[in-house]
């Protein structure tokens, strides 16, 4: 017991056993507070992964629909004489140059920009 002071013993012995449980229990308080925050971060994390893998779906979703819409708005006559100009033809970089005017202004010269 504590020594007798103006304030009754039994009182300073429940300060010092409360301080001894708070100081004893600390370090498990802030592990546990700490292991709580780390948790909470991995969640964060992985939700974060899901929501950018979604995203990424749906990008691949209107790049495909695009891409389709697209080939569906072609003229497949264009297309095969293209396809049997491009096969003929030796020199790459004007064949890239005709599909890339062939991919901006469309089969017929019109330009797919308004779309």
């Amino acid at each position: 017991m504590a020594d007798e002071t103006e304030v009754n013993s039994q009182i300073t012995d429940a300060v010092s056993q409360v301080n001894e449980t708070v100081l004893g229990s600390s370090e498990a308080l802030t592990r546990a507070m700490a292991d709580q925050v780390m948790a909470q971060a991995i969640g964060l994390a992985m939700q974060n992964a899901v929501a950018q893998q979604q995203q990424l779906y749906i990008l691949r979703n209107a790049v495909t629909t695009a891409a389709a819409r697209s080939i569906l708005d072609s003229n497949p006559q264009e297309a095969l004489r293209f396809a049997s100009e491009a096969l003929n033809s030796d020199d790459i970089a004007q064949t890239l140059e005709r599909l890339s005017a062939l991919a901006k202004n469309g089969p017929a010269g019109k330009s797919q920009e308004g779309k």
